[in-house]
């Protein structure tokens, strides 16, 4: 459920025009990206459009992150 609350926090901030960070990690180095592709996998629409919203605002897998050295 936790994770869940952060996406729809992120997505008001957003939608209200604030700035938050995309890209800020867990403790355990995931991303709003990375929990939302895990968030819910019976439910692949949902996971698209949450994927799609996130890649639109510079979202990026910790995984990608890590590449680039951040």
């Amino acid at each position: 459920m936790k994770r869940f609350s952060a996406y729809l926090f992120l997505l008001f901030v957003s939608s209200v025009g604030l700035c938050a960070d995309v890209n800020a990690k867990s403790v355990v180095g995931n991303t709003p990206l990375d929990d939302a592709i895990s968030l819910n996998p019976n439910n692949r629409k949902n996971k698209a459009e949450s994927a799609d919203l996130l890649r639109k605002h510079g979202g990026k897998t910790g995984a990608e992150l890590k590449a680039e050295g951040k």
